[in-house]
């Protein structure tokens, strides 16, 4: 568990499929997958935690915000994972979270 109560886990790809990361707000618990590199698994960290205690109920501005306190903290995780994102399989992925608006 760290200094804000999360407890962190890295997890397979199978586990959360094309998504790098996912927060519980419930059980304050956060999924990063295992096989990004560490700058990545940083940036992503950072990212999950801060929507762990975000109220917003725009998801499009909660990501927002999610990846501007991410690349704050880990800015070269944050251009890794930009790169890392330019894939079909991530372009597809980020089509259909829109379309579903979550």
């Amino acid at each position: 568990m760290n200094k804000i109560g999360a407890i962190i886990n890295a997890v397979p790809k199978r586990k959360i499929g094309n998504s790098f990361g996912h927060a519980n707000i419930l059980t304050r618990t956060v999924e990063v997958r295992g096989d990004l590199p560490w700058s990545v698994k940083l940036f992503v960290r950072q990212h999950e935690l801060y929507h762990l205690n975000d109220t917003s109920q725009n998801w499009i501005w909660r990501e927002i915000k999610a990846n501007f306190y991410g690349a704050r903290c880990h800015p070269i995780g944050f251009i890794v994972c930009l790169a890392k994102s330019l894939s079909l399989e991530r372009f597809t992925f980020y089509y259909n979270r829109f379309r579903e608006g979550r």
